[in-house]
């Protein structure tokens, strides 16, 4: 999943552009949005609604759906949870608005310094145009779901497994191919994708992967944590 995080002063189109993104997104291409709603004008819940009272008496999530639609209340919700979600639920773009000290790349609109600027004041096209100098992001269920639609499999077993890594091994994009070629080579393995992820200052590799049996699946993951093992430290497999 791209990341398209747009950053701006208040008041200087963010939204509209946002708006207008989605009406070019390609066909076939799946995108989420990501709001950072502010500490100063938060997120008013209707009151007597349902799942407004469900949300105040303490529930960590409320979920309500209609015919249509459903909304979900997330207490003590994040960032990084909710690009979490939108990787589990397959998207294939996430745009996120505001989080001006998150450090992804991103649209700049207006003159907001920034570091990370990939474009500044685009068209709609430009930024889909440029989707591939973005950051990408994985869950661990999103990573299968991409592993799946590369080895155009729906069957085998499927495994996932992460290990904490240092930043600069997370994005070594070199260390983590060798990671991935290693997983693949292994007898019985179907598919397999090996992402960093370096996020609020720590990194971490993920790996999902698809084997004709158990012991396949076993022994690739056994490869994948010898080689990250040697110099991240513990993992876990899911």
């Amino acid at each position: 999943m791209r990341v398209v995080q747009f950053a701006g002063w208040s008041k200087t189109g963010k939204t509209g552009l946002i708006e207008r993104v989605l009406r070019v997104v390609p066909e076939g291409m799946t995108a989420g949005v990501v709001k950072h709603l502010g500490g100063e004008h938060p997120f008013e819940l209707e009151p007597g609604r349902d799942t407004t009272r469900f949300f105040t008496e303490g529930a960590s999530v409320v979920t309500g759906i209609d015919g249509e639609k459903g909304v979900t209340l997330v207490r003590a919700d994040s960032l990084e949870a909710a690009l979490d979600r939108l990787s589990d639920a397959g998207c294939d773009l996430a745009l996120v608005e505001g989080f001006k000290t998150v450090p992804f790349a991103r649209v700049v609109v207006g003159d907001l310094p920034s570091e990370r600027a990939v474009l500044r004041d685009p068209a709609p096209e430009e930024v889909i145009a440029a989707l591939d100098r973005f950051d990408e992001y994985h869950s661990m269920r999103g990573l299968l779901l991409a592993c799946r639609r590369a080895a155009g499999v729906r069957d085998g077993i499927e495994c996932t497994c992460r290990v904490p890594a240092d930043p600069e091994q997370a994005d070594d994009r070199v260390h983590l191919a060798a990671l991935e070629s290693r997983c693949r080579a292994v007898l019985g393995v179907i598919g397999a994708m090996v992402h960093g992820r370096v996020y609020a200052g720590g990194g971490t590799i993920l790996i999902a992967l698809i084997a004709r049996d158990p012991a396949s699946a076993a022994a690739a993951l056994a490869e994948f944590e010898t080689i990250a093992n040697g110099t991240t430290g513990p993992g876990g497999r899911e």
